[in-house]
């Protein structure tokens, strides 16, 4: 889609620039306006969307927490984007914001710990796993936003959804039949 000129924009809306940006000191400040998004909140909002899994089967928590973490993505993704782009409009990263994102990695990596000691998942380090699956949404989003979901990137998002889940449960390794002594059953492992 094309960019629109500020002009374009306020001659749709039927106001002037001035008043514009009489009340929207900047369009970093107007842009968030429009999102409904407070970047502060995003450590928050990330850390919402495990509210509420913790009972759940852990397929079933694991779509969940994909969800509702795309449904974040998709609003703060472009606004992340823009201060990326923009840091002297936008400020740096402060103490409190990096703060807040590490608790939330941790509180994910709690959540998987968590998992894991109740043999839904296997022993690994949670860090990691934490890491690696909100990578994967973060890519989905990005990949959603700069390709708009067309052409050979086209996923939908619930394929990814189960398919990353089914990736976290059962590995990329293929499974293997292990000999066991006569009589016993027989189980599959990772190779």
């Amino acid at each position: 889609p094309a960019r629109s000129a500020t002009s374009d924009v306020v001659a749709r809306a039927g106001v002037s620039e001035g008043t514009v940006f009489h009340r929207f000191k900047s369009k970093v400040v107007l842009f968030r306006e429009a999102m409904h998004f407070d970047p502060e909140q995003l450590p928050q909002l990330m850390g919402n969307t495990i509210d509420g899994i913790e009972q759940l089967e852990i397929r079933e928590a694991l779509i969940k927490l994909a969800t509702g973490l795309l449904d974040v993505g998709r609003v703060a993704m472009p606004l992340m984007m823009m201060t990326w782009s923009n840091p002297d409009e936008c400020g740096t990263q402060d103490e409190k914001k990096r703060a807040g994102y590490r608790e939330v990695t941790k509180r994910f990596a709690t959540f998987f710990e968590q998992k894991m000691n109740e043999g839904k998942l296997r022993r690994m380090d949670a860090e990691i796993f934490t890491r690696a699956f909100m990578g994967s949404i973060h890519h989905y989003c990005m990949t959603e936003l700069t390709q708009q979901n067309t052409g050979e990137f086209a996923l939908p998002e619930g394929m990814f959804v189960r398919g990353l889940v089914d990736l976290f449960l059962t590995g990329a390794a293929p499974q293997q039949e292990i000999p066991t002594p006569a009589g016993s059953a027989r189980r599959l492992v990772r190779g």
